[in-house]
């Protein structure tokens, strides 16, 4: 027998006058009105504006309602996901004036609704948050569960694969605002160091088997490491050459702090569009990869690129342009370790601890053992196997027997690898050769800005009279083909003379143009709608080239902010402005700049302000950061990916998990639970029953749950024992009524017979519509030898369900026999 959580369509009424279903919220609303309770869990979060809430569950339409009872925040959308069995049980009218920002659907519906625009700005913007209602969250249902996890999944997936095809705008960003700082392209590390070694650091958690080894060779390594773990190698005594950065994200700042202790001796080789807080403040030799200016190449078409999706794809392609046929692979894990960490210690993340409750992806390493991964990091061993296929005579070699394995790259342990000495010209001497005079090449910026600034209010003015034009388009049909000529010639000097900053608009307001598309079929458009098409078209155009406008005024400003700061040997008209911008580490640059000037005791103030801040900056770490990270492991998740890896037969994944909590067990009774329940359910898969009854048996009874209490069951009746089976069922009733009928099966099997007719009637009575067990009392009854009484028993079963085949069989048969036996 194997017992399931049926939702029933029985409704109970709480003494605060609220209908819910017992299957789905057992008794959560029968101490405090659900007003309360949501008040408690949600107000914060759900008054957030601009801001898309995916609900999965609505708590028997009590969360629905809820929220349709609250403003609304502005911007923002409710989307809530509910069961198929579950939905049509439930009637929720949303008001006409709320339709456009709550949804109520199932899972199917919810895969077409994230298809929509807006729905992908939100994710784009990373502005979501996924919640669970509480009958969800109370984690009883096993289909809530993997419901819950199968539209997490979709979210994340959707969220990477949008980011990745639709976030030019942060990118073009930061290129302008980074204009002012980006001077010395990275073409000319190219070939500097044909046929040497590089070593790659990365941050993965195997760079701590290497550390000793680095530092032993460090004299003849040349080293790329990443931002992020630049920190470690510097309080390690480790040198490097070059530190790489890339993301244009704030967050970015955050986990590359510690970089800024080896600002004098490395060099920084960053993206375009790096973080300008990073590349503002760096105090040291610096390149650049890609295109300086969004408009124009002509100085750096031929540059290295920045090679996605992680700063260390890009570290490897910089070290393959620089030459070296052997890289070296450290920390370049693509994966969690074994006991769960994403990162190497002294890394934010280490010291969160290990990553417990994220549902990734599982990959293989070199050792022959499952590992998690999430889901960036698959599509980074794919641009790295890309590589190592595209460069076939460049050796790839990592070290860690612990990390992915990728076709193309070999693992080969430190003991094997044999280095010889290294005696090349310094990178940094080869930086500072070709680095413009910053004077000049600040002047020269100008100009170019300048010039883009001119272009573009003048293809600012085209688009403006092109719209104008476009918007008397239906007003007058007989004028409208003069009007089309006189658009078609705007276009045309567009084309002609603005190709470069059209395509440039084009992309940055990517999905703004994605108005104008349309997926009619060209033979029934009608003019009307060409139109409409046309009229978005311009729309887009203007709006995009208003706003790249203002970018470049910005860029143009803080370039001659720059000549401001070459030009100036007072800190009182800087300052404001570099902690406007949370650019204090400006000062050390300005103070480069200026030989170390004399201060005097204001301007003394003022530098203690600005040293003091920095330093506080590069030491503090972000708690919105650090909570991001702290909620990956939350119970709940780590409990959602327990019943994940059991649902999906993962018994290598419940291992693991079971090998990462145990550490985490004393103190924390929840954690302990979840121990239990992870090593019950894997000795379960490993069919190993006994073995798994004496985990759950181990747990406290007070930290046992209804899922524990439930699996208690499962396995005692596995193992037939019915007495434990049944004195477990007695506890699991105080969570739901529905176990009622397994309860009185079990008195059934021990012998109690007519405890088990009692059993079945008292739960009959709350519950006179569940066919189903009126069909199982009546059988129970033809066993018992009593034909009156499973007479009544299908007869209540036909009234409840009149189509039911089984119910009217009997019926029909019982009473041909009854009135036989008349």
């Amino acid at each position: 027998m194997q017992l399931q959580a049926h939702i029933l369509n029985n409704f109970a009424i709480s003494r605060f006058n609220e209908y819910y279903l017992p299957s789905i919220n057992r008794h959560t609303f029968e101490g405090i009105d659900s007003k309360t309770l949501y008040n408690r869990r949600f107000r914060q979060s759900f008054s957030q504006q601009d801001k898309l809430h995916i609900v999965v569950g609505m708590d028997s339409g009590l969360l629905a309602n809820y929220v349709l009872e609250q403003d609304l925040p502005i911007g923002s959308k409710f989307i809530f996901v509910e069961l198929d069995e579950v939905m049509p049980l439930l009637v929720i009218d949303i008001p006409a004036d709320k339709q456009s920002a709550i949804s109520i659907v199932n899972e199917a519906s919810f895969i077409e609704l994230m298809e929509q625009d807006d729905i992908k700005v939100f994710l784009i913007k990373g502005q979501y948050e996924i919640h669970q209602s509480l009958g969800v969250a109370s984690q009883h249902l096993d289909v809530y569960i993997a419901l819950f996890n199968r539209i997490e999944t979709k979210v994340q997936d959707d969220y990477f694969t949008h980011r990745i095809g639709f976030t030019q705008k942060i990118f073009f960003q930061t290129q302008l605002e980074n204009i002012a700082d980006n001077q010395t392209p990275a073409k000319i590390l190219r070939n500097t160091f044909s046929g040497k070694t590089c070593l790659v650091i990365a941050g993965g958690p195997s760079l701590d088997e290497h550390i000793d080894w680095i530092k032993h060779n460090n004299d003849n390594l040349f080293i790329i490491a990443v931002s992020r773990i630049a920190g470690k190698l510097a309080d390690n005594g480790i040198s490097v050459d070059i530190i790489t950065c890339v993301d244009p994200q704030d967050f970015s700042f955050d986990v590359s702090r510690d970089m800024f202790k080896l600002s004098h001796q490395t060099l920084l080789v960053n993206s375009y569009h790096v973080s300008h807080k990073i590349l503002s403040q760096w105090n040291g030799p610096k390149a650049y990869l890609g295109q300086r200016y969004p408009w124009s190449g002509k100085h750096d078409h031929d540059n290295i690129i920045t090679v996605g999706p992680t700063v260390t794809n890009s570290s490897i392609r910089l070290a393959i342009e620089m030459g070296f046929t052997t890289l070296l692979l450290s920390g370049v894990d693509y994966c969690y370790s074994k006991s769960g960490y994403s990162h190497a210690k002294g890394t934010v993340e280490a010291s969160i601890g290990p990553s417990l409750g994220r549902n990734n992806k599982w990959v293989e390493t070199y050792a022959g053992q499952p590992a998690e991964t999430p889901i960036q990091l698959i599509h980074a061993m794919e641009s790295l196997a890309e590589e190592a296929k595209t460069y076939p005579d460049i050796s790839f070699i990592n070290l860690s027997i612990n990390a992915a394995k990728i076709e193309g790259i070999v693992h080969m342990p430190t003991t094997a690898i044999v280095l010889s000495s290294f005696t090349d010209k310094s990178v940094i001497e080869v930086i500072n050769e070709a680095t413009p005079d910053t004077e000049d090449d600040l002047n020269s910026a100008i100009q170019e800005c300048s010039k883009a600034i001119s272009q573009l209010e003048t293809l600012r003015q085209l688009t403006k009279k092109a719209l104008t034009l476009t918007k008397t388009l239906n007003e007058d049909p007989q004028d409208s083909c003069l009007t089309l000529d006189k658009i078609n010639q705007i276009e045309e000097e567009i084309n002609l003379h603005y190709a470069t900053l059209s395509r440039l608009i084009k992309t940055y307001g990517y999905y703004e143009f994605s108005h104008f598309l349309t997926a009619r079929n060209t033979d029934s458009w009608t003019q009307t709608h060409i139109n409409e098409m046309t009229l978005n078209y311009y729309e887009a155009f203007n709006t995009i080239c208003h706003d790249i406008l203002e970018l470049a005024k910005k860029s143009y400003d803080n370039l001659q902010f720059r000549q401001l700061e070459l030009n100036s040997t007072s800190l009182t008209p800087l300052a404001p402005i570099w902690l406007k911008k949370t650019q204090s580490g400006r000062v050390y640059i300005w103070d480069k700049y200026h030989k170390h000037p004399t201060l005097s005791e204001s301007e003394q103030v003022i530098w203690n302000e600005l040293t003091e801040q920095f330093s506080q900056d590069i030491t503090l770490v972000s708690p919105v950061y650090v909570e991001a990270l702290n909620k990956a492991s939350t119970a709940e998740n780590i409990y959602t990916k327990i019943m994940t890896l059991y649902a999906m037969r993962n018994n290598q994944g419940l291992s693991i998990t079971v090998e990462n909590l145990l550490p985490f067990v004393d103190g924390n009774p929840e954690l302990q639970r979840l121990y239990h329940l992870a090593l019950a359910l894997q000795l379960s898969l490993e069919q190993q029953y006994q073995q798994a009854l004496d985990a759950l048996l181990a747990l406290p009874e007070d930290l046992c749950t209804e899922m524990e209490l439930k699996h208690i069951i499962l396995l005692a009746l596995k193992l037939e024992k019915l007495d434990l089976a049944e004195s477990t069922l007695v506890k699991i009733l105080a969570y739901s009524d529905e176990y009622m009928p397994q309860y009185a099966h079990i008195l059934k099997l021990c012998g109690k017979i007519q405890e088990s007719v009692n059993v079945y009637l008292d739960y009959l009575k709350k519950y006179a519509s569940d066919t189903q067990t009126w069909i199982k009392l009546g059988l129970f009854m033809i066993e018992l030898g009593q034909a009156e009484g499973a007479h009544t028993a299908f007869s209540n079963a036909l009234n409840a369900d009149p189509s039911n085949q089984v119910a009217q069989h009997y019926v029909a048969e019982l009473t041909r026999i009854m009135a036989e036996a008349q």
